[in-house]
C-alpha cells in the first residue's frame, strides 16, 4: 500500500476556515456598520433600489422644507393683505364721514389729506410686503386677466353670462326655407332640401333631421341660438351658421357636424359680432362640433369669411367638445379667413381640436388679416399643422411678418401645439412665457397648467416649461410636481382707489361704491392666500408620510438585522475556531508520520 504525504485533513480544515473567517468577516461588517448592504458586493440590486429610495427621502425633506418656506410666505402676504383691508375700512369710515352734510368744506379738506395718507399706506404696504427680496403684493405675480381689445376697430366685451335659458316644447317641423320670428324650439324635417333659416327671434332651439342636410342658419339679431345634434353640409360659398347680431350665444348638445364642400370663401360658422360658444351636456356627455372644410374653404372654420375685414366679433368658448379640420383651403381653423379680420379669442374650458393646412396658422390671423388676442384660460388646446409640402409659418399667431396679431398669452390648461412641417409652433406676439422659456423656432410647444411638463417630449424635441408670473412651490421628486399660485397686486390702482376723492357729498357718495369693490377684490385676495397656505399645510402633512413610508422602505432593504446578524456571528465565529483546532490537530498528525520516517 502506497504512502501519500497529501494532508488531505488539513486541506480541508483550511479551506473551512477560511469560508468562516469570511462570514465572520460579513457578520463584523454589518454588525460594525448596521448596515445589511455595507457596499455593493454584497447585494448590488439592493444597494441601488435602497439608494434611489435615500435619494428621494431627502429631496422629500427638502420638498418639506420648501413648502415651510413657501407657508411661511404667505403669512408675509397675509399679513399684508390684512393691513390692507383694515386701511380699506377706515377709508369707508372717511367716506361715509364725509357723504354727512354736517362736514363743512374745511372739514372735508381735512377728511381727504387723511384718505391720501390711507392710500399711500396702502399704497407702501403692496410695494414693501417682500419676502427674501421677493416682491409679493405689487403685482409680480398676478394673475392675468381675460381681455380682448384691438386698437384697429372696436370689439366688443367678452360676455360669459347667457341670459336665456334652453327653450322646450313640442318642435315645430322646417319643411323650407323660413324666417323664424318667434322664440321656441324647430327641427328639420327629413324632406327638407336647400333651404335658408333666418332667425330674428332672440331664443331659438333646432334640432336636426336625421340626415345631413343642406342648410344656412343666419342670426340677425342678438341672440341664443341652440343646435342639437344638427348635421349639416354646405357649399363652402355659402355660412352653414352666421351670427350677425351685436353680443350672441351658441349653445350645441349631442353629436353636431358641419360639412363644407368645395371651394369658397365663406367660414363654416361666421361671427361678426361677439359670440359666445356653450357645449352643453346631454345624457351626461358634453356636446361636440364637428367641422370639415378639406375641400377647399378660405374662410375660418369658425371666424371671419375671407377677404371680410369690416366685421371683427370676439369668439369666446366656455365648453364643449370643438374639432376642425381645415386642411383644403386658405384661412385659419379658427380665427381670420384669408385677407380677413376677427376679433379675439378666449377659452376658458372645453376640449378644442384645429388641424391645419397651406399657409394659414391653426389658429390666429392668416395672410393680409388681423386679429385680436388670443387667450387661452383653461381647457385643452390641441393645435397642429399638418400639411406636410408646404411652410407654415406658425400655428397659432399670425402668418407671416406682415400680419397681426395683439398677443396670445397661456394663463391655463393643457396646451399642445405642433407644427410638422417647416414652420414653428407659436407666433413673435405671446406672453405668459418669457423670452428665456420659449423660442419662435421650436416647432414643439407643450405646458399643462397648473403643472409643468418634462423638458422633452418622446422624440426628444424641445418642450418649453418656464410660465411667467406665478410663484411656484416645489413639492416633489420630479421636475413637474410643483403648484402653481398667484397673488393680485394690492395697489390702489390695482384696487380702483387710485384717485379717491370725499371733497364733495356726491364725489364722497360714489367712493363708497369704489371701496366696496376694493373691500371685496382685497377679501377676494385674503381668501387666495389663505386657501394657499390650507393647500400648503396639506402637501406637507402628505410628504411626511411620504417620508415615514420611504424611509421604512429603506430600512427594510438597507439596515441590519442585528439579532440574526450577531448569531451569525457567533455562529461562524465558533466554527471558524473549530476549523483552526481541525488545522492544529491535522498538522500534528502530519509530525507524527514525519517521525516515525526518521
Amino acid at each position: 500500500m502506497a504512502m501519500t504525504l497529501n494532508n488531505t485533513a488539513s486541506m480541508v480544515a483550511l479551506g473551512t476556515l477560511n469560508k468562516n473567517v469570511q462570514k465572520v468577516g460579513t457578520a463584523l461588517a454589518k454588525i460594525a456598520s448596521g448596515d445589511r448592504i455595507p457596499s455593493a458586493k454584497y447585494d448590488s440590486a439592493g444597494l441601488a433600489m435602497s439608494e434611489i429610495m435615500r435619494e428621494q427621502l431627502r429631496s422629500l425633506h427638502q420638498d418639506q422644507q420648501n413648502v415651510q418656506n413657501g407657508s411661511a410666505m404667505f403669512k408675509v402676504a397675509a399679513g399684508g393683505i390684512d393691513d390692507i383691508i383694515s386701511n380699506i375700512r377706515r377709508l369707508k369710515e372717511l367716506a361715509i364721514n364725509s357723504a354727512n352734510d354736517s362736514n363743512s368744506d374745511i372739514d372735508r379738506a381735512t377728511i381727504q389729506k387723511e384718505v391720501d395718507a390711507s392710500l399711500a399706506t396702502i399704497e407702501d404696504v403692496a410695494v414693501g410686503t417682500e419676502y427674501n427680496g421677493r416682491k409679493l403684493l405689487d403685482g409680480t405675480f398676478g394673475r392675468r386677466k381675460a381681455e380682448a381689445a384691438l386698437d384697429v376697430r372696436l370689439i366688443e366685451p367678452i360676455q360669459t353670462h347667457d341670459p336665456h335659458t334652453e327653450p322646450t316644447g313640442t318642435p315645430a317641423m322646417i319643411t323650407s326655407s323660413m324666417t323664424i320670428s318667434s322664440d321656441g324650439v324647430y327641427q328639420l324635417d327629413d324632406s327638407l332640401g336647400t333651404a335658408e333659416i333666418n332667425i330674428t327671434a332672440s331664443n331659438v332651439k333646432i334640432i336636426g333631421a336625421s340626415s345631413a342636410k343642406d342648410v344656412s342658419i343666419n342670426m340677425e339679431n342678438p341672440g341664443s341660438l341652440w343646435i342639437q345634434d344638427l348635421k349639416a353640409s354646405v357649399d363652402a360659398t355659402r355660412n352653414a351658421i352666421k351670427f350677425n347680431g351685436l353680443g350672441s350665444f351658441l349653445h350645441f348638445s349631442g353629436s353636431n357636424s358641419i360639412n363644407q364642400t368645395g371651394s369658397g370663401d365663406a367660414a363654416a360658422i361666421c361671427i361678426q359680432h361677439s359670440t359666445t360658444i356653450f357645449g352643453e351636456e346631454n345624457t351626461g356627455t358634453a356636446g361636440s362640433l364637428t367641422i370639415d372644410q378639406t375641400s377647399g374653404s378660405h374662410g375660418a372654420g369658425i371666424g371671419s369669411d375671407s377677404g371680410d375685414q369690416t366685421n371683427a366679433g370676439n369668439i369666446t368658448i366656455m365648453s364643449g367638445t370643438i374639432r376642425v379640420d381645415h386642411r383644403g383651403g386658405y384661412g385659419c381653423a379658427v380665427g381670420a379667413g384669408i385677407s380677413g379680420n376677427c376679433g379675439g379669442l378666449t377659452m376658458f374650458d372645453g376640449k378644442v381640436e384645429l388641424y391645419n393646412g397651406r399657409w394659414a396658422p391653426a389658429l390666429g390671423s392668416d395672410a393680409g388679416s388681423r386679429c385680436g388676442r388670443i387667450i387661452i384660460n383653461g381647457g385643452d388646446l390641441h393645435a397642429e399643422s399638418v400639411y406636410g409640402s408646404n411652410s407654415t409659418n406658425y400655428v397659432v399667431g399670425v402668418y407671416s411678418s406682415g400680419d397681426f396679431v395683439e398677443d396670445v398669452q397661456f394663463n391655463g390648461g393643457d396646451i399642445y401645439i405642433q407644427n410638422h412641417s417647416s414652420g414653428k409652433a407659436v407666433s413673435r406676439n405671446y406672453t405668459g412665457v418669457p423670452a428665456e422659456g420659449f423660442s419662435s423656432d421650436d416647432k414643439i410647444y407643450e405646458i399643462h397648467l397648473p403643472y409643468i411638463p418634462s423638458p422633452e417630449d418622446d422624440s426628444g424635441s424641445a418642450v418649453k416649461t418656464i410660465f411667467d408670473g406665478t410663484l411656484a412651490i416645489h413639492h416633489g421628486t420630479k421636475s413637474n410636481q410643483m403648484d402653481l399660485f398667484y397673488i393680485n397686486s394690492m395697489r390702489p390702482k390695482s384696487l380702483g382707489l387710485e384717485r379717491l376723492d370725499v371733497t364733495t357729498r356726491d364725489k364722497s357718495t360714489a367712493a363708497i361704491d369704489k371701496i366696496d369693490k376694493a373691500l371685496e377684490y382685497a377679501l377676494d385676495a385674503a381668501t387666495d392666500v389663505g386657501s394657499y397656505m390650507a393647500r400648503l399645510e396639506k402637501i406637507e402633512s402628505t410628504l411626511e408620510i411620504k417620508s415615514e413610508n420611504t424611509a421604512l422602505s429603506d430600512s427594510v432593504l438597507r439596515d441590519a438585522d442585528m439579532a440574526k446578524e450577531m448569531t451569525e456571528y457567533t455562529k461562524f465565529n465558533v466554527l471558524t475556531q473549530s476549523a483552526q483546532a481541525m488545522l492544529a490537530q491535522a498538522g500534528q498528525n502530519q509530525s507524527q508520520v514525519l517521525s516515525l520516517l526518521q
